[in-house]
């Protein structure tokens, strides 16, 4: 390395010697390329002073023809006798010479006083030449005279005349005849011609003013010459001159013939544009010089470039000596070198190391210093690589030691180069390889007899071709055959291939190929190839690569006919069941009218029959007569209410109201049940809350929730308690005057036989009771939590139950509060008493219903309670006794559903607009659908369903006529009960 460190300085006179060559080459050819752009220069000048002469000539020999061409024209016209023709036939000549001369040349014939009054241009006609000198040098002399170039009238034209007089009869001069040569005449000789880039042509007169001009340049006509200019030309004196000018910030070469030449009157000047005559030369000389100096810069960069490859040349060969043996040493491979004879020329450390016995083998023979490498076969091959010159690579393994070798070896004419390192590892490696390869393959033949033989059909498609990849017998079986792709292919008749579980349109497989879906069993209609119409659900997931794009997708098969058939049929099932159901609670809702007619009259007429009834023992059993009948209503109460929840018939008003008021009146009725069975009863209410739902409905729901309690109740208590949730709860602010908000939960809890948890979910069933086998029917039949239930949907006021069983039951139902002023509550107006007070006159009652009994019960019930009582069977009925009568009633019961089609409100609209005023009315009906109570709610009026207990009637009643007595902005109704429903 210290010798090659020491030779780098000796390559800086290479460099120098290098320029010195380029200098000595490139000095004489510049001054050659100088010399010779000088000489073209000088050529090009004068080729263009040449041609400018050349043309100048041309220029001035036109001039002079066409001068002699107007001489022959004037003496020919003279000597024809045209002038002496007379005016006619004089100015026929001028026309026919019109059309054969050209547009530059025209004649005129002017008489002595010079009055023009022949021409071949009628412009001139009449033009007076007598004041000009030419004209009188003409008519004097007799001679031929040439004018001066002057501006002819009127189209200020420069013009060259030519003059000869005609003589008279008598040989005296009789006028004058003149031919005009227009200064076009060098337009039109030189015009259509190309001139050279820059070259202008000038004619000028005597006194060096311009006559005509190429190119054109009508503003130049009649200005004069540059004075340098025509002083040249002046002095030329009969000589072509050569001059160089600036005109208009141009260098132009000027070529000039003066007035001694030519036609003697005029003066022609040729310049050309100097720099644009010699750019070509230009040019020429610079592309020369700049492919001279292209060439002269690739030389040098050339001959540098070679001269620094040579160097580099130069130090990598000194490099190589010091390099050849550190590489070998610090190669992964072991090496050794051997020459023609196989003695060890090389060894490196890694070869001593991997070999022990070659330590010393540099001068020994590579057999023996080599055995585990060389004998055998392996002895064999390195021998045929020597004599063939060969390259070979093998694999050996030692004899002794058992170590593997991968050996490479490279023949030359010297010897043979060994690399050879361990490759033990490499072939544990390559073994455990192979074994797991195996393994891998058994596991895949094991998988794709998995995939093969499952139930379902199994299809993976790659992306985005679509191309299916693998498919299992299964899905060979529901497609009838194999798919093709799940790709944009077509076939030949332009459609995809492929059914729509593959890649057609929105299919399954083609959303997950191409958007990454993943689709979940969605039923997919398909048609075999044999016309086999079936159901697939179909199921699609994407798999995806490192970079999360879609590469495959797997797609799964399943054919669900039999489930679908399965759910056709259950569906027809249901559908039959619920039409069932449909019919039953029509069925009851029809028979509603029917069973409740009678029994209304049981009512009345045992209502009636205390009064007649005088003993202890009778009116005893006539009350166990009035139980057995509330019993039996009960029952049918709360089937029809079934139905018609069940058919959709209530319609909640939802408004607000006290809540407290409602619990005071639901204990009020319960608190005799609860005092004969000595069970404790209380109310706990953190605070007054005001409610939004259906005060009846929801009244319902915790009387059967309390009726449950009480039923399933023998010792005990029972307790009604209501909670503020959310923002109107205790310690969230709610107080006094302030908005309330959030819900209340009121919560129906008992000590009594509780609910075993498997009974939980079926106690809301129709009909189901606990602890009643023999189907007790006092105890109800078992619909109380299935109308709450129902209820508690129509409401959406959920409900909750816990319980254990010995220990007790609570049930909660979740109402929202309605945001009202909790101080501006007011109690709900008191029940007035019943309009007749026993003295006076006896308030009047109409009674209108289509069923005589139910209407003689009414009657005598009425009646009893001091009425005087009007009955009718039809609205026109009752109309015609309140006619007769003459009496107004003070209030009205009306059945709903009377004959011939007419409802009750046309009787209560009718009567009341007999009275003029508002009758207090109440409809009383056994029907069970909404049409009566939108109805009845559409003209104010409160509907009771049959069949009705006396004291209901009674209260229906009272609240009517506290109606007529309360304010129109008061709450119509609200505070009332309706039952049933």
């Amino acid at each position: 390395m210290a010798d090659l460190l020491h030779q780098i300085p000796l390559a800086m006179p290479h460099y120098l010697r290098l320029f010195l060559l380029i200098v000595a080459a490139v000095v004489p050819l510049a001054a050659l390329q100088f010399m010779t752009q000088h000489s073209l220069r000088q050529d090009r000048e004068n080729e263009v002073r040449n041609d400018t002469l050349r043309l100048l000539d041309l220029l001035d020999a036109g001039q002079q023809r066409i001068a002699a061409e107007a001489r022959q024209v004037l003496a020919t016209i003279v000597e024809s006798g045209v002038p002496q023709a007379g005016p006619p036939s004089c100015q026929q000549a001028m026309d026919r010479l019109r059309a054969r001369y050209p547009a530059y040349l025209s004649v005129e014939v002017a008489d002595r006083t010079g009055r023009v009054w022949c021409a071949t241009d009628p412009v001139s006609l009449g033009v007076d030449l007598g004041g000009i000198r030419t004209f009188q040098n003409a008519l004097a002399s007799g001679a031929l005279t040439m004018g001066e170039y002057g501006l002819r009238y009127p189209n200020q034209r420069p013009i060259l005349p030519f003059r000869l007089a005609y003589p008279s009869p008598d040989g005296t001069p009789d006028g004058v005849v003149t031919v005009l040569l227009d200064a076009r005449w060098l337009e039109e000789n030189l015009g259509r011609r190309p001139l050279p880039p820059g070259m202008e042509m000038v004619i000028a007169d005597r006194q060096g003013h311009a006559v005509a001009r190429l190119p054109e340049a009508p503003e130049a006509i009649g200005q004069p010459l540059p004075t340098a200019m025509l002083q040249a030309m002046r002095a030329a004196r009969g000589t072509r001159s050569v001059a160089v000018f600036e005109t208009g910030g141009v260098e132009r070469m000027v070529v000039s013939a003066p007035l001694e030449t030519g036609s003697g009157e005029s003066m022609i000047a040729i310049g050309i544009d100097r720099d644009a005559a010699l750019r070509p030369v230009r040019d020429a000389m610079a592309l020369s010089l700049a492919l001279f100096g292209g060439a002269l810069l690739l030389t040098c960069l050339g001959a540098a470039w070679g001269m620094r490859q040579f160097l580099r040349v130069r130090e990598r060969m000194l490099e190589t000596v010091v390099e050849k043996a550190s590489v070998l040493e610090s190669t992964t491979d072991a090496v050794a070198e051997l020459d023609r004879s196989w003695r060890v020329v090389f060894v490196n450390e890694r070869a001593r190391a991997l070999l022990s016995e070659s330590g010393k083998a540099v001068g020994r023979n590579g057999r023996q210093a080599f055995a585990e490498l060389m004998g055998g076969e392996s002895g064999r091959t390195l021998q045929e690589a020597m004599e063939r010159r060969e390259a070979v690579e093998f694999e050996t393994q030692g004899p002794r030691s058992g170590v593997w070798f991968a050996v490479r070896a490279f023949p030359s004419r010297k010897g043979l180069a060994l690399y050879f390192r361990d490759a033990t590892e490499r072939r544990r490696l390559e073994d455990e390889r192979t074994l797991l390869t195996r393994q891998l393959q058994e596991e895949r033949s094991l998988l794709t007899a998995i995939l093969d033989h499952l139930p379902s059909g199994l299809l993976v498609a790659e992306a985005p071709s679509g191309r299916i990849i693998k498919v299992n017998d299964t899905a060979l079986r529901l497609l009838g055959g194999p798919p093709l792709s799940a790709g944009p292919e077509v076939n030949s008749d332009g459609h995809p291939v492929g059914g729509p579980e593959l890649g057609a349109g929105l299919a399954p497989l083609s959303r997950a190929l191409r958007n990454g879906e993943t689709v979940e069993q969605e039923d997919v209609p398909h048609t075999r190839p044999d016309g086999t119409a079936m159901t697939l659900s179909v199921s699609a997931t994407p798999v995806r690569g490192p970079d999360g794009r879609v590469t495959l997708a797997i797609c799964t098969l399943r054919d669900v006919g039999e489930r679908k058939a399965m759910e056709r049929a259950l569906q027809r099932a249901k559908d039959e069941a619920d039409e069932a159901n449909r019919a039953k609670s029509k069925f009851l809702a029809a028979a509603s009218h029917d069973l409740r007619q009678p029994m209304q009259s049981m009512f009345l007429f045992t209502g009636v029959l205390h009064r007649f009834v005088g003993d202890e023992q009778g009116q005893r059993s006539l009350d166990m007569l009035e139980r057995g009948l509330d019993t039996l209503k009960g029952l049918l109460d709360s089937l029809l209410d079934v139905s018609r929840l069940d058919a959709g018939a209530v319609d909640p008003r939802v408004e607000p109201f006290p809540l407290n008021n409602l619990l005071d009146e639901i204990a009020a009725s319960y608190a005799p049940i609860l005092e004969s069975k000595r069970l404790a009863f209380r109310i706990v209410q953190d605070q007054a809350a005001t409610v939004l739902s259906d005060r009846v409905l929801l009244g319902r729901m915790v009387r059967n929730l309390l009726e449950n309690a009480v039923k399933y109740t023998e010792r005990g208590a029972v307790q009604i308690a209501v909670q503020m949730q959310g923002d109107g709860a205790p310690g969230n602010g709610a107080s006094g005057n302030r908005t309330q908000s959030g819900r209340v939960r009121i919560e129906v809890s008992d000590t009594g036989i509780g609910i075993p948890p498997d009974q939980l979910t079926r106690i809301f069933a129709e009909f189901h009771q606990l602890n009643n086998p023999e189907r007790d029917r006092a105890r109800g039949l078992g619909l109380g939590l299935a109308i709450v239930q129902r209820l508690s949907a129509i409401l959406d006021h959920p409900v909750e139950v816990k319980s254990q069983p010995e220990r007790g039951s609570v049930f909660a139902i979740t109402v929202p509060v309605a945001p009202v002023e909790t101080a501006a509550e007011t109690a709900p107006p008191s029940m007035i008493a019943s309009a007749f007070t026993g003295g006076g006159e006896a308030p009047r009652a109409l009674l209108v219903d289509d069923d005589a009994i139910v209407l003689l019960g009414l009657r005598d019930m009425f009646r009893e309670w001091g009425y005087e009582v009007r009955i009718a069977g039809s609205t026109d009925e009752a109309v015609a006794k309140i006619e007769a009568d003459g009496r107004m009633p003070d209030v009205m019961l009306v059945d709903y559903r009377l004959r011939e089609g007419r409802v009750g409100t046309e009787a209560v609209v009718r009567v009341r607009a007999m009275a003029g005023r508002d009758v207090p009315a109440v409809i009383l009906t056994g029907e069970a659908g909404p049409e009566c109570e939108m109805d009845a709610a559409a003209h104010g009026l409160e509907v009771i369903r049959k069949p009705v207990t006396p004291r209901q009637l009674r209260r229906a009643l009272d609240r009517a006529l506290a109606k007529r007595a309360r304010t129109a902005e008061a709450m119509t109704g609200a505070e009332g009960e309706r039952l049933p429903l």
